[in-house]
Formats: structure tokens, C-alpha cells, sequence
């Protein structure tokens, strides 16, 4: 294919090539006073996160999932400078005890970096328990 298509239009090889660069953010929690750095995720990376929230077999969520799933995001977005995540998600219960202020603050930072919104959480949660026999 080639490098331009004259009408403007994106060509495959630009798609491919400019959508896989991650982005990186540096923002300071407002209560800790630490600055931490966050990245941008894939939408694959994206797409794990969600159906780790969904239990196999369309039987509803994970409740226990769910209720860490705003540390569970923090976790895949928080980086040290040469872009490697810092935490793992053995890390993910120790930061049921951050204060809330921060937690929350560093979610949303992380969200609208990776252009997330709590609707889409909320979207997942209310489909998976329309399914027929969702526990």
C-alpha cells in the first residue's frame, strides 16, 4: 500500500503503525504529594481487564473483581520512567488501604489518559447482570 492515498484518508500502514505507541503522563496525587507516572493501555490490554471482571460461563461478575476493579486499572497504568509497570496485581489489595481522595483522584487521571469513563465500568456491570441466570 502506499504512504498517502491522496484524499486524506488514513492508510492501513499508518493505522498499524501510529496506534501502538504508548503515551506517558506524569501527575502528582493530592493528598500524598507523590508523583507517579501513568500510561496509556491497549485496547487489548484494555479488553483483558474487562472480561477479568465477568466470571466465565456468562454466570455475572466476579464479585470480588469488581469490587477491586478501580485498583486493578491504577495497576496497569502506573509506570516507572522506563515505561515498566510498578505494580503487579499481587500489589492490587494494598491499595485498598490508599486514602480514597487519591485513589480516586489516580483513577480518573488514569481513565482519561486511556480515554475510559466510569460508564464504561458501569455499562459492564449492568449488561452482566441482565444475563439470564447472572448470580
Amino acid at each position: 500500500m502506499s504512504e498517502g492515498n491522496g484524499n486524506g484518508l488514513a492508510t492501513l500502514e499508518q493505522l498499524v503503525g501510529s496506534l501502538t505507541k504508548r503515551r506517558y503522563r506524569v501527575v502528582t496525587l493530592p493528598l500524598a504529594g507523590l508523583t507517579v507516572r501513568i500510561q496509556s493501555i491497549t485496547e487489548r490490554e484494555y479488553s483483558e481487564y474487562q472480561s477479568a471482571l465477568v466470571s466465565s460461563g456468562g454466570r455475572g461478575l466476579r464479585t470480588a473483581r469488581l469490587q477491586d476493579a478501580n485498583r486493578r486499572f491504577i495497576a496497569l497504568c502506573l509506570v516507572d520512567g522506563e515505561g515498566n509497570r510498578i505494580l503487579s496485581g499481587k500489589h492490587v489489595a494494598s491499595l485498598a488501604n490508599w486514602d480514597a481522595a487519591d485513589a480516586s483522584f489516580l483513577y480518573d487521571e488514569c481513565a482519561k489518559h486511556c480515554g475510559i469513563n466510569q460508564d464504561d465500568v458501569e455499562g459492564l456491570v449492568k449488561n452482566s447482570e441482565e444475563i439470564p441466570g447472572a448470580v
